[in-house]
């Protein structure tokens, strides 16, 4: 079983590493916001590679994603079989964001709910464990209305966890950031009290371009030092009414299927025109891996 496991993930950094050397290649073209005090990743999920293969100096990480916080069970009470089928669980649902950059939110979660090792834990320590960190402490945390962060308790309206690991502080929460379920903004207020943040968007299924997302997108707009996102998260025409000073990378074509709705057209606009500067891009990130049709933008305050 554990030949198997190795096997496994190896194949699975094997076919990451590629992605992962251009990543670090790409933190040249992000202007100093590789090293923030707090990096925000809204929509993200426990995508913690990417956050920290873009972002290595950030002191505070804040990922947040609709997945689960169960707890670890005690790995020394599983069977074998349990075990391995655990360990195949968390094989899987690294399988696509190793390989096509995000999380199958649906996928993962079948993965996960039909093993002992369930929720985001036991990805968010293996991406760590890979990421070369040692893990210090883990801790269940919640946040309270003043957006203080508390003990978990049961019933918290924003449950998640606290992980320390090589200096870093490695939070992920679960939490609905559609207008109705930020209620009392308590997690804004929780990334606030860090420093203004860095935000980091891709995959973000372009939920920020409907009304229902208005006040993460505004929180993003106007409380952000400094942005890295795919077209999949604030739309272009948002940062350009609020005077961000934007470089674009790539060469935008559109979205994908399924969102071909979402398309952009004062973005193509501006990469065909140059109206914001341009650069071209050797690798793809988020929904447009193809490196022909991918798309970056840089945004700073």
């Amino acid at each position: 079983e554990w030949k198997s496991h190795q096997t496994r993930m190896e194949g699975l950094w094997a076919s990451h590493s590629g992605r992962r050397s251009q990543i670090r290649g790409f933190r040249s073209q992000i202007g100093g916001l590789s090293s923030p005090g707090v990096l925000f990743y809204p929509f993200g999920g426990p995508d913690y590679l990417h956050a920290s293969a873009l972002f290595p100096g950030a002191r505070n990480y804040v990922l947040v994603g609709l997945e689960g916080v169960e707890a670890m069970p005690d790995l020394d009470k599983l069977s074998a079989g349990d075990l391995n089928r655990g360990l195949g669980g968390i094989g899987n649902s690294l399988r696509t964001v190793t390989g096509a950059s995000y999380f199958i939110t649906t996928e993962m979660r079948s993965d996960l709910q039909s093993t002992p090792l369930r929720g985001t834990l036991p990805i968010l320590l293996a991406q760590i464990a890979r990421d070369g960190k040692t893990v210090q402490s883990v801790d269940a945390v919640g946040i309270d209305s003043s957006g203080n962060l508390t003990s978990r308790a049961a019933g918290s309206a924003c449950p998640g966890w606290q992980i320390r690991a090589g200096g870093k502080n490695i939070f992920y929460f679960q939490k609905d950031l559609s207008n109705s379920g930020l209620g009392d903004r308590r997690i804004l207020k929780f990334v606030s009290s860090k420093g203004s943040p860095v935000t980091f968007v891709k995959s973000a299924s372009y939920l920020m371009h409907g009304s229902n997302f208005s006040n993460i997108r505004d929180y993003i707009v106007n409380s952000s030092t400094g942005l890295v996102e795919d077209p999949s998260g604030v739309p272009y025409r948002n940062l350009k009414e609020a005077g961000w000073n934007l470089k674009l990378h790539g060469n935008y074509k559109g979205a994908g299927a399924p969102f071909t709705n979402y398309r952009q057209a004062d973005l193509a606009d501006a990469y065909a025109k140059g109206s914001d500067p341009v650069k071209p891009m050797n690798f793809g990130m988020g929904y447009l891996l193809d490196p022909k049709s991918t798309s970056i933008i840089v945004g700073h305050r």
